[in-house]
């Protein structure tokens, strides 16, 4: 079984001792439905394999592991059974479960009890693959694609291997050139400026917004968040003990600080939220039922699918810690891309039912033209990484590569948010690191937030008042403040500007690393 996964290939095969797998059958039942691999990660198709039950029936554990979840989402009965590098179970859709997070449990063992219905899946990273063949005895590896374009070895199992490829430079610097034809600034600053300009708004004065039906909303104290969750997600280079999402001060927007929780980069959320003093969490902290993992910088540089799957496992069990709650996300920068792909992975569980408020903020949904930059420069300017070593390892990050706006890689512009989910995306007009014009998100309330400082615009933007105006305004269902063309406009053509600016950049650091 081989299955594709950007430019390389997990591949599944029966005579590979090393990292050799042996699952044993959930159950003693015929397959009623197999794997379908689906034409793409977000296609139909059949992930697992569903079994033909008639009656009650023991659900053994596959292999010896860890449960990772056990739990109620959207209604029906999991349980998420961690084996080891990257390769989880889930018994899905079960009648009854007998064990517990984190219970360590071996292969044979009984885990719940299961009906009609009862699925079984293969997970590797972010990876799905078919169980029968892991139940059949197999190996699992990872081998580049044949070709000509030839990609780094992995470091292991469920750590999927992001390169540049030859053609990226060139690519890099071609999109930058189109993107500078005047037909194309023209365009994209008018999309730009046409979501920005919201004729449906609400007049907000001393703190205090008026919608066009006359409702008054208070948005000087914080509405009460009553049964509502914040999980924040924060940015490219954060770190559990630091990121830049707390500006955002969950208490100021009115959650309780038991509430509250950070996405953690390794798994889990981390021991404290950000922003909020760890002293003031009680007992009944939603931290307290949930996997808890600290992180440093070089995790947010891991691909964004296994951040994404990791985030998405995050709302299930906050979803199963607190069956009824509304579920609000607030992401910065990079969060902003993991938090969409998430959704998109919920959307295909069938789990945003739960989702509340989605914000992102200055995250680069059309690609990040730094990262572009750093794709025109691949396989040169060497130099420049030896002399800021910090600078090498950053553009070489998988997750940069995936941010940029062209290449094997990448992420690319962001789909419409699922039907039924709220979110806003802010950009800030003058942000250096994240151009306005690609912090826009089709099918989103957008939002552009004027900034004053551009050296400081990016890191500043979750402090901003108008960005905690914005989200209150989005949770409590009103349209966005008004703001007026004028204001619009310098939004739009100040964010042209910087992202012209960079093209230029990627053009010239394309010519210069085929010269030198």
């Amino acid at each position: 079984m081989i299955v594709a996964v950007a430019c390389l290939f997990v591949v599944v095969t029966p005579a590979m001792a090393e990292e050799s797998v042996d699952w044993q059958a959930p159950v003693d039942a015929p397959v009623k439905d197999p794997f379908r691999a689906p034409a793409s990660p977000y296609r139909a198709g059949n992930r697992g394999l569903e079994y033909d039950l008639t009656e009650p029936t023991d659900v053994r554990a596959v292999d010896d592991g860890r449960v990772a979840f056990a739990g109620s989402v959207a209604g029906d009965l999991f349980v998420v059974v961690e084996h080891g590098n990257g390769l989880r179970s889930t018994l899905a859709y079960l009648d009854e479960i007998l064990v517990v997070r984190g219970q360590h449990v071996t292969a044979g063992q009984v885990l719940a009890i299961a009906g009609s219905g009862f699925h079984l899946t293969a997970r590797l990273g972010g990876t799905y693959l078919d169980p029968a063949l892991l139940i059949g005895g197999a190996a699992i590896a990872v081998a580049l694609v044949p070709g000509p374009l030839p990609a780094a070895p992995r470091a292991g199992i469920g750590e999927p291997a992001l390169s540049r490829h030859v053609f990226d430079s060139p690519l890099a610097v071609i999109d930058s050139a189109e993107d500078l034809h005047p037909l194309s600034l023209v365009a994209d600053t008018a999309s730009a400026a046409a979501w920005w300009y919201h004729r449906e708004c609400t007049v907000v004065a001393e703190g205090v917004g008026t919608t066009g039906s006359g409702d008054a909303i208070d948005l000087g104290e914080a509405r009460s968040a009553e049964n509502r969750l914040l999980i924040q997600v924060a940015g490219l280079g954060s770190s559990s003990a630091s990121a830049k999402i707390g500006e955002l001060d969950a208490l100021d927007l009115g959650y309780d600080v038991d509430d509250v929780v950070g996405f953690s980069y390794a798994g889990g959320c981390t021991p404290s939220p950000f922003g909020l003093d760890d002293g003031a969490r009680g007992s009944a902290a939603l931290s307290a039922v949930l996997p808890v993992t600290t992180y440093g910088r070089h995790d947010t540089f891991a691909d964004i699918e296994s951040s994404a799957s990791r985030l998405a496992d995050l709302i299930d069990m906050a979803s199963a810690a607190r069956p009824g709650a509304t579920i609000d996300i607030v992401a910065h920068s990079l969060g902003g891309v993991v938090t969409r792909r998430a959704l998109e992975l919920l959307d295909l569980r069938a789990g945003t039912g739960q989702l509340g408020t989605i914000m992102t903020i200055a995250s680069p949904h059309q690609g990040a033209d730094l990262a572009t930059v750093a794709s025109a420069a691949h396989g040169g300017l060497e130099l420049a990484d030896v002399a800021i070593p910090p600078l090498g390892e950053l553009r070489n990050a998988g997750s940069v590569i995936q941010l940029s706006e062209v290449g094997f890689d990448t992420v690319g512009p962001a789909p419409p948010p699922p039907p039924g989910v709220s979110v806003v995306a802010v950009a800030g007009s003058f942000d250096p690191v994240v151009p306005a014009l690609s912090a826009t998100w089709e099918g989103a309330s957008n939002v552009v937030v004027n900034t004053s400082n551009p050296l400081s615009a990016h890191a500043d933007l979750p402090g901003n008042r108008q960005v905690r105006q914005a989200f209150l305004l989005a949770r409590a269902g009103v349209p966005p403040a008004c703001i007026g063309l004028p204001e619009v406009l310098l939004g739009a053509v100040a964010g042209a500007a910087v992202s012209a600016a960079e093209d230029l950049l990627s053009i010239a650091t394309g010519i210069g690393r085929w010269l030198l």
